[in-house]
């Protein structure tokens, strides 16, 4: 294109294309028995590995004959002042030689059970059947085509296929006629994402809104569905990657990445749930958290002071505000440096924390990565780091500093095994004054140049810089999204140790595909505006859509004053979030319930009690992330895959199975168009029956967010309590609405290891029509669990209620 408003002509470097097939390596065994899971195909100018390790799954990978071993695009040396030492040798992948740095894979390939397959061979392509998917290569230009077993396409290959050049490869896949895209991680936007751009580089999102690409969290995974099938794909990189979903050219969607091979895994469905079932087994699950982590969080950047902690306790506990859990930001430290504690604003850590918890809150506090540069000062995380060698240096052997909240700073290496431990163990000096959990942040890493106050750009570790244990070392450009997860891990896998049989909370700003295995995160610094509202719907539920269950947003907006009519519409969406927490920015109003005035606060205490009234409900919802990787918030497209209505509505989520909200999320609305799909619907609060599929103008005044809940739904419900573990449950509510359906209720002890022993217990529910008469059975309850005695209602709503004392006993109740 000429040139045009002053920007320069450029020529693209074209694309190296994978050649034809010549041949493939097998063995009659391999057709016969399937020994084998992966099936090597020798292609003109580049090798080509499909391996089988599912009845839905295979993994493909290309490389470039050679592999092609370029510097990464981006690269720009750091020039830095501090002492050099000599670097050992990069490792530089490759095929089959980045296998062991597959930190997101959970399952590696020979682990996988052998599954039978058949395979086939004609003189125009090499097909691979399983039970579930055929896979045709094509043997002229080596493109891949997937079909389900009634011949339907998924996943297929463009032409170009597959290629390289310098410093990338890339695939290019056929987006099929009425097919959406979601999940990719943490977005802005809308929840479909087809006609844009992601890219998959961890960045201080600061200021983000719905255009913003880069950010946090790196998940290089997405769900594809049209409504008669659907599939997923997992890009197994870790450098710099991206996904055009069909923005340059219609109807192709390429994933491109900075690294030297092309690898990448297909699922298939054919609905959302077997997905992210299948990418969960593969990228590991969350582990059940503390329940409560469940309850209301409340934080600010910063409460200061111990007095300022003890009256905002004071505060929920003399309105009765239910809250679990205070967060402490940067200001509780000393001079921010890492695991110290100002003297002055907090001189005894230990009494102010035994006394929160006497009051039944637990105390969470942030850390960041960065270690304040502080030579012969007799700080110690800085002086065991240069010891030891635990910081990152750069390419020459200088030690990396940049600046953040405790100005020069330095950064540990969390690729290392031993440095993971050290940081892990260091976590024992919070925990032994009662810290119960940690908040990672500023973890992409975010850095500047120069001190805070003065300005300056974001910069990052140099993209050379070497990273890793010496035998297996290789650079920043590789580990950059993975800096984030490795802290993560080293905070998860220390807390573990240093609080022994107690589980931890553990949140985090950034990370990477598999985070889930570590923390919680939710989306960073968001705004106090409407448009940020109504965005933390499809956020959150592309990140449960990308396997990461335990997420939120700052309730009310982190930057920005809110106001209470605001507030309050947020405070509702927030009691759906799976992490429900308060948070705002120090140049902000007051944040808290009770400064937006008593109606704002009388919706706040009647949205947080529900949230801990459906606490069982949600608390099962976790058990079920945890053992299937299914979403706690869930887009309705996930329950009704089929229903072309459901794919571009983002402003309607489903808690779980059964509890359908419609949120309100701009100012001055009392009404809004309501969808409810096929089959039968509840208003929670008034009771009235709707039949779907249908349209509906719900009236929603300030004081109620629209609530639905499906026919046959089955919810526990508790009293409310001012905290999770308040005192002991013995009365349970099982509020069930006309119709068809199945629920099990999981129960533990909410806080310790023991349920991984089988210390745990089910109970499920089941309701169903028998001519008029409405029967609930109750199986019985299975586990180790040992349950107090308690009673249980049984309520069929707008039928009539039941009452017992529960002793894990089949029964079967008549309704009506």
């Amino acid at each position: 294109m000429p040139q045009y408003f002053g920007k320069l002509q450029t020529t693209e470097q074209p694309w190296s294309i994978i050649g034809s097939v010549q041949s493939i390596d097998k063995t009659d065994s391999l057709r016969d028995s399937c020994a084998s899971r992966t099936i090597h195909f020798n292609c003109t100018n580049s090798s080509l590995n499909i391996s089988i390790l599912a009845p839905n799954l295979i993994r493909v990978r290309m490389s470039p004959n050679p592999p092609q071993l370029g510097r990464a695009r981006g690269h720009r040396p750091y020039k830095g002042e501090e002492e050099i030492i000599d670097q050992p040798p990069l490792n530089k992948g490759g095929l089959g030689g980045v296998e062991s740095r597959s930190h997101s894979i959970t399952v590696p390939d020979e682990e996988w059970e052998i599954i039978p397959f058949e395979v086939r061979e004609t003189d125009e392509k090499i097909e691979i059947e399983t039970s579930q998917i055929l896979i045709s290569v094509k043997r002229d230009r080596t493109s891949i085509e997937c079909f389900d077993k009634s011949g339907k396409p998924f996943a297929s290959d463009c032409d170009p296929s597959m290629g390289w050049r310098t410093g990338a490869t890339a695939g290019w896949k056929r987006i099929e006629a009425d097919e959406h895209f979601y999940g990719f991680g943490e977005r802005t936007g809308f929840l479909d994402k087809l006609s844009e751009v992601k890219t998959n580089w961890t960045t201080d999102a600061l200021d983000y809104n719905s255009l913003t690409d880069e950010m946090y969290q790196a998940i290089a995974f997405y769900i594809a569905m049209n409504p008669d099938r659907a599939y997923g794909i997992f890009f197994n990189t870790t450098f710099w990657s991206q996904f055009d979903i069909g923005a340059e050219k219609p109807g192709v969607l390429r994933m491109e990445t900075r690294g030297p091979e092309l690898d990448y895994y297909i699922i298939y469905g054919p609905e959302p749930a077997q997905i992210l079932a299948t990418y969960t087994q593969l990228t590991g699950r969350m582990p059940l958290p503390p329940k409560w982590a469940l309850g209301y969080h409340q934080c600010r950047w910063s409460y200061e002071s111990e007095d300022v902690v003890r009256e905002l306790a004071k505060e929920f506990r003399d309105r009765a505000i239910p809250c679990d859990v205070i967060h402490l930001d940067i200001d509780y430290m000393r001079g921010y440096r890492v695991f110290t504690w100002s003297p002055k604003r907090f001189p005894d850590p230990a009494k102010l924390i035994a006394d929160l918890k006497a009051a039944g809150f637990k105390v969470v506090t942030i850390v960041d990565p960065g270690v304040k540069y502080e030579p012969e000062a007799d700080y110690e995380i800085f002086d065991r780091g240069v010891e030891n060698d635990y910081f990152v240096r750069t390419a020459e052997g200088k030690l990396f500093h940049g600046y953040v909240w405790p100005d020069k700073a330095v950064f540990p290496d969390f690729l290392r095994p031993e440095v993971r431990q050290w940081w892990g163990e260091l976590h024992k000096t919070l925990t032994d004054v009662g810290i119960a959990g940690i908040w990672n942040d500023m973890n992409e890493p975010a850095i500047a140049e120069r001190p805070f106050g003065d300005g300056g750009e974001h910069i990052s570790f140099p993209l050379d810089a070497p990273q890793g244990p010496e035998s297996d070392r290789t650079t920043h450009a590789e580990t950059h999204n993975l800096y984030g997860l490795m802290m993560a891990k080293a905070c998860a896998e220390g807390l573990q140790k240093v609080r022994s049989g107690e589980r931890s909370f553990v949140l985090t700003r950034s990370g990477f595909a598999g985070v889930q295995r570590y923390s919680s995160v939710w989306m960073g610094d968001n705004q106090s505006q409407w448009e940020h509202l109504e965005m933390s719907l499809p956020m959150l539920c592309n990140m449960g859509l990308s396997g990461v269950a335990f997420v939120g947003c700052d309730i009310g907006g982190f930057a920005g004053n809110a106001t209470a009519e605001m507030f309050a519409r947020w405070m509702q969406v927030g009691m759906l979030y799976p992490l429900m927490r308060g948070h705002s920015a120090m140049s902000t109003a007051q944040h808290e319930p009770w400064v937006f005035g008593d109606r704002t606060e009388k919706i706040c205490r009647e949205y947080i009690n529900l949230r801990y009234q459906l606490l069982p409900y949600i608390y099962t919802l976790f058990w079920e992330a945890a053992t299937t990787g299914t979403p706690i918030l869930r887009p309705l497209l996930y329950h009704f895959p089929r229903d072309r209505t459901t794919y571009h509505l983002y402003d309607q989520v489903l808690l779980g199975p059964s509890l359908m909200a419609a949120p309100v999320y701009r100012p001055g609305v009392e009404h809004r168009a309501v969808y409810l799909p096929e089959g039968t619907w509840y208003d929670w609060w008034t009771g009235e029956c709707y039949q779907g599929p249908m349209h509906i103008l719900a009236y929603a005044p300030l004081e109620r967010m629209p609530l639905y809940v499906r026919g046959g739904g089955i919810m526990a419900i508790e009293p409310v309590r001012q905290f999770v573990s308040e005192e002991p449950l013995e009365s349970l509510k099982m509020r069930i609405w006309p119709g068809s359906g199945e629920w099990t209720l999981y129960e533990d002890d909410g806080h310790s290891f023991e349920h991984e022993q089988g210390v745990w217990a089910t109970t499920n529910y089941k309701v169903y029509l028998e001519g008029e008469k409405i029967i609930v059975e109750i199986a019985a309850r299975e586990g180790q669990f040992l349950i107090s005695e308690r009673e249980v209602i049984v309520e069929v709503v707008g039928v009539g209620e039941q009452r017992f004392t529960d002793d894990g006993t089949v029964r079967r109740l008549t309704f009506g």
